[in-house]
């Protein structure tokens, strides 16, 4: 068998077949977690509002909603392991079982709920105990590897694209974050896990996820005049959402301390949020709530400056609450969402400008200020930009260059204040 801290690789049968039955089992589970906590989050904010007569949840029945999922979360909290480590501190392949109750728990909390994150982070944990209780009776090098390979098997349903989870994991090997043995093994099952959501032959799929932004225009033509533009959208949101993980690393330094007042308080602050886009701007609470991807579309159909600029605030500092206040979920798609965002703000005051390029570069720029991954930030917009065509290319990797600038910039400023707010910011251990 394969030592996972060895640079060797040896694809033994024995390690083949590993790799494709975790492969399969972290697929499955990991479209399961999804499609629970995609379904939870539409009977809680959707069906039942409108089984008891309501176009969209009022705002007395978010404000119920996200209490009730702030105290599933204190409840995790109590439980073996205190839910794991927040979203600040990074991606984590080694977290024993026995603290995946508790973690997963509190992400259900979190996501089933309307809090500010997406699902990366726990489906992760949840592979990674699938794979540790296949092999449970193996040796620790064994355990250790099939948990990698159940990781990666579960976050490649996220994606929708083995290709980019593979490359996240070359990434990690080339800063020293993950063996390089890993590479073949997590191929194999990364393949094996994708022929789970297409269906083989006459066996259908569970499902694919995209992740597309539906809508971006075709960009067919680069000019000077939009990689200007599109340099300052990839600073301007670099700088922007480096500021609001400063502000959530403040956060958690206070939930450190008074967890409870800040899993409750940021439940407060995120309906408050919710009702003020709702009442005040007549908005869908989705363009508040969740990981942000299901309010995309809504996001990029926005007219007016004042409301696009509400939008981004109210959600950046959700966000915050929740990637500090003790919540566990991941923190790619709310940062993505904001980088959308700055997309559309700048063609909103260049209206002649096509918004795919700028969507890019501000997708990459703060996905790389939260990832510290420059190279999988770059792939991860030209993915969600994808109808924009390949000549957003630079633009992405303008953005991802700047935003990792930035977020270096930052960690070299700073003292991190405690173990919930790390340096680098998507660390496998």
């Amino acid at each position: 068998m394969t030592n996972p801290t060895s640079t060797d690789v040896v694809l033994t049968p024995k390690v083949i077949g590993l790799s494709i039955a975790i492969g399969v089992v972290g697929s499955f589970f990991g479209f399961t977690f999804l499609e629970i906590a995609t379904s939870g989050q539409r009977i809680l904010f959707t069906e039942l509002p409108e089984h008891f007569g309501f176009d969209q949840a009022p705002w007395w029945w978010i404000t119920a909603v996200l209490l009730l999922g702030a105290t599933v979360v204190f409840l995790a909290h109590k439980l073996p392991g205190k839910a794991g480590e927040g979203p600040l501190n990074g991606f984590h392949f080694d977290e024993p079982p026995s603290k995946a109750p508790g973690i997963l728990l509190a992400a259900f909390g979190t996501l089933l709920f309307g809090f500010v994150l997406g699902p990366e982070a726990p489906i992760i944990i949840l592979g990674t105990t699938v794979g540790a209780l296949m092999v449970r009776k193996q040796q620790p090098s064994v355990v250790t590897l099939a948990m990698f390979l159940g990781g990666l098997a579960a976050i490649g349903t996220v994606f929708g694209n083995p290709f980019i989870t593979i490359f996240m994991v070359l990434e990690f090997v080339a800063v020293g974050a993950a063996p390089a043995a890993i590479l073949l093994p997590g191929l194999i099952a990364l393949g094996a896990g994708f022929l789970v959501q297409t269906g083989l032959g006459n066996v259908p799929g569970l499902g694919v996820h995209s992740l597309s932004v539906p809508g971006m225009p075709e960009y067919t033509s680069i000019t000077v005049w939009d990689l200007v533009l599109g340099v300052a959208v990839a600073l301007i949101t670099a700088i922007l959402v480096g500021a609001f993980r400063l502000l959530a690393l403040t956060i958690a330094t206070h939930a450190s301390r008074r967890p409870t007042v800040l899993i409750f308080g940021s439940a407060i602050v995120t309906a408050a949020l919710a009702i003020f886009l709702t009442e005040v701007f007549g908005l869908n609470p989705n363009l508040l709530l969740f990981s942000g991807q299901t309010g995309m579309p809504d996001l990029i159909t926005q007219t007016s400056l004042g409301t696009v600029i509400a939008i981004f605030v109210a959600k950046a500092f959700a966000y915050s609450f929740a990637l500090g206040g003790g919540f566990r979920g991941g923190p790619i798609f709310p940062a993505t969402f904001l980088g959308v965002a700055v997309g559309v703000l700048a063609i909103l005051f260049f209206p002649e400008t096509n918004l795919s390029p700028m969507t890019a570069a501000g997708i990459a720029a703060a996905a790389a200020v939260m990832l510290r991954l420059p190279f999988t930030s770059a792939i991860l917009a030209l993915l969600l930009v994808s109808a924009g065509g390949a000549y957003v290319a630079p633009f992405a990797i303008i953005g991802a260059i700047a935003g990792y600038l930035v977020r270096v910039q930052m960690d070299q400023r700073i003292t991190q204040p405690n173990s919930n707010a790390p340096t680098d910011g998507l660390t496998p251990r």
